[in-house]
């Protein structure tokens, strides 16, 4: 699977396309799918307590752009008819739709209401027009069922903070499973296929779990912790019946590509691909990331960390759009490395060569696709390589996609009887070579 991001931090506005989102994701779906996308990550869809926002604060659960509340009809994102006609399209092209499931927190009610355990007035009265899922206070933590949640969230908005819901009431836990119910059903509902579960740090894991054990469908949990002991521990809470986000690989990237100084050798092993590939969604930045802490020295190093390795490997938006680093009909930028997953980064990865400033690794192949060998060069004086042994003897090895300081094409290669053969990258750059059976 190759995801794509849908979305960055206010895209309706930066782009002109307030309401009209959806209807501009549809015209991009054909050429994504043309460079081997299958999966959307859509940001979250039903409507907040305001229009211009992004929708982490859901006020509304099942109002994603069908009824005239909290300023309008459409979400900032358009209409209910224009979700479902994107969604449409994606599917058309063989595509997987992934919603962004906001569990944890709502938007702001529409009345105060004082909570007898704490004594304090909230908005916690919800009377959405859609009539679904009203909710007060005994919804939310404290309540009677449960004083307190795997974390406080702590939002804030207008100066009012965002309620935790407390799915240990059996009618919040309902309440969520039958939204995520009506979100997969393609003739009642939306027709999403998965699920994006946001900061599950702060709420009880059991709820993905039972999410994911009953729907048995693609879901990546957002667990931001840099320690790949934690996000594993979060899996091993879920019976590993989702995948997560993989900051811990997410910030080697980063260091890889930012720090000059940064050794290569710590490279390999230090993500969650590494050790449960199955489970790893491989990013190079998002929404969140972008704002705060993205990669901004050569990224194209980390695309081709991710597009060749292990794990599901999910497209930024603003990458490949907003940062030109798609770099189409070149071998030098993400189409081309999206066509290389698609086509020969198949089977397990094995490492080739290591030193401070030089990675090769190759992926052995599986099926259809034959494999590869990757080189990456933070050299940023000169080209970088290495004689290896590869997995193919006496095998003609052509280089298909490269990048680098320096554009131009390295050589192709062959190995001798023993699989021995030279394999170069460009300064701060990188090459794959394909065996050509």
């Amino acid at each position: 699977m190759r995801l794509f991001q849908a979305f960055y931090w206010d895209c309706p506005q930066a782009e002109g396309k307030e309401g009209v989102w959806w209807q501009y994701l549809q015209t991009k779906v054909p050429a994504l799918a043309k460079i081997g996308i299958t999966g959307l990550w859509l940001p979250p869809s039903a409507k907040s307590s305001h229009i211009d926002s992004m929708g982490y604060a859901p006020y509304d659960y099942y109002d994603q752009g069908e009824f005239d509340q909290k300023g309008g009809v459409k979400t900032w994102f358009g209409p209910k008819a224009e979700l479902r006609a994107l969604i449409q399209t994606a599917h058309d092209n063989e595509m997987i739709v992934i919603a962004d499931a906001v569990l944890n927190h709502c938007d702001i009610g529409d009345a105060k209401e004082r909570n007898p355990i704490t004594g304090k007035e909230l908005m916690t009265k919800y009377t959405p027009k859609s009539g679904k899922f009203p909710r007060d206070w005994t919804n939310f933590h404290p309540c009677e069922y449960s004083s307190i949640d795997a974390g406080a969230f702590y939002g804030d908005l207008e100066g009012y903070e965002l309620p935790d819901l407390c799915h240990d009431n059996p009618y919040t836990y309902l309440g969520v499973i039958e939204y995520i119910r009506w979100l997969k059903d393609r003739q009642a509902g939306i027709g999403y296929d998965g699920f994006r579960y946001d900061a599950v740090k702060y709420f009880d894991s059991w709820i993905v779990q039972s999410i994911q054990e009953w729907q048995k469908c693609f879901g990546v949990a957002e667990y931001w912790d840099g320690n790949k002991g934690a996000v594993k521990g979060y899996l091993d809470y879920v019976r590993w019946s989702a995948s997560a986000f993989d900051f811990p690989l997410f910030y080697a990237l980063r260091e890889m590509c930012n720090n000059p100084w940064y050794d290569l050798r710590n490279l390999w092993g230090s993500g969650l691909n590494f050790d449960a590939p199955l489970h790893s969604v491989t990013f190079c930045d998002n929404h969140d990331t972008d704002r705060s802490q993205p990669i901004v020295c050569d990224k194209l190093l980390a695309y081709a960390f991710i597009l060749t390795h292990e794990g599901v490997p999910c497209i930024f938006w603003k990458d490949y759009y907003n940062y030109s680093l798609a770099l189409p009909n070149t071998p030098h930028g993400i189409d081309q490395l999206c066509q290389v997953h698609r086509d020969y980064a198949g089977g397990e990865t094995a490492l080739l060569y290591n030193d401070s400033r030089l990675y090769i690794a190759q992926r052995l192949g599986y099926r259809n696709q034959c494999g590869l060998i990757v080189v990456i060069n933070t050299d940023s004086n000169s080209w970088r390589g290495n004689w290896v042994q590869a997995m193919w003897p006496n095998m003609q090895f052509t280089c298909v996609a490269w990048w680098g300081q320096d554009q131009n094409k390295p050589l192709d290669q062959r190995s001798d009887g023993g699989g021995w053969t030279q394999v170069y990258a460009a300064p701060r750059g990188y090459a794959v070579y394909v065996p050509e059976h």
